[in-house]
């Protein structure tokens, strides 16, 4: 029988049998997931491609429509051309933010649906972040090339004088813009787990934010910039920032340091909606039971 007092023969130094090995933090996590995700995607090149300019064609198609209102009518409640183009490449650009890290919250009711759920509990990494990075659209980088050519090319014409705050600004109010979208879509995808598929819920509010976040606020009138204020808050997205910068602050429904604050809003809602999220995820049930 061995001698239980005998020496350790492992190596000084050694990690001992049974401790956990050092935790890998969620930031390396997703982008370990995400750099998968994407090497997959590059396999098939020309779909790539395709997808890419088919998204970019879809998005310039309201540009165009956009386009022949300000040539019938000049200006859009006082925003003229520049302004009006600056605006739609800020929010453009925020949407592309959005969807190409979060864009895949569109698939939390399949995955309820399939049981892939049961996978993503089992394996060691936060099941949503698995969720979000499950695929990869490449239609996303349409948007977010074509918000920010846009965007760049409208911030040259539009009569105000450029600084470096100013740019950060603009830099801000698109990622903050892109995690208001991404929180409020993500909070929506908890219900899932609760009222069956909401897919339907989400394509609406996305064709609302697509449709209306186009526009300066104003034509909707003072109910409807509330509502697309603090019910659905598209504002924050674009709006609220793109009146900051081009001085149009007059025709504001909230105090002028909330819309300088705008940016701010992103963070604060993609809390939100991930919190509402992993709530209502405590509901689900595997379709094999």
């Amino acid at each position: 029988m061995a001698d239980s007092s005998a020496p350790s023969s492992a190596p000084q130094g050694s990690p001992r049998q049974g401790t956990l090995a050092r935790p890998v933090p969620s930031w390396r996590t997703y982008a370990i997931l995400l750099g998968a995700t994407w090497r997959s995607m590059r396999v098939h090149r020309m779909n790539l491609v395709l997808t890419f300019l088919g998204s970019a064609a879809l998005q310039g198609t309201q540009l165009a429509f956009i386009g022949v209102l300000l040539n019938a009518f000049g200006t859009i409640a006082g925003w003229d051309v520049a302004e009006v183009a600056f605006l739609y490449g800020l929010r453009l650009t925020a949407h592309g933010v959005c969807t190409i890290n979060f864009g895949q919250h569109r698939a939390s009711a399949l995955a309820v649906r399939n049981g892939d759920w049961d996978r993503y509990l089992l394996r060691p990494a936060p099941p949503l972040m698995q969720l979000l990075t499950r695929f990869f659209n490449p239609g996303t980088l349409g948007d977010l090339v074509l918000g920010a050519a846009i965007l760049l090319a409208a911030a040259s014409r539009v009569d105000i004088t450029w600084s470096a705050w100013s740019v950060v600004y603009v830099a801000l109010a698109a990622i903050g813009g892109g995690l208001v979208e991404a929180g409020l879509q993500i909070g929506v995808s908890g219900l899932d787990f609760r009222m069956g598929p909401t897919t339907r819920v989400k394509d609406t509010i996305d064709r609302v934010l697509t449709d209306f976040g186009a526009y300066p606020m104003t034509i909707f009138g003072t109910v409807g910039t509330w509502l697309l204020t603090f019910l659905l808050p598209l504002a924050f997205m674009a709006y609220l920032p793109a009146t900051v910068v081009l001085g149009h602050t007059e025709g504001l429904v909230v105090p002028l340091w909330l819309a300088q604050l705008s940016p701010l809003a992103g963070p604060v809602i993609l809390v939100a909606g991930v919190a509402v999220f992993r709530y209502l995820s405590r509901w689900y049930a595997s379709p094999g039971h």
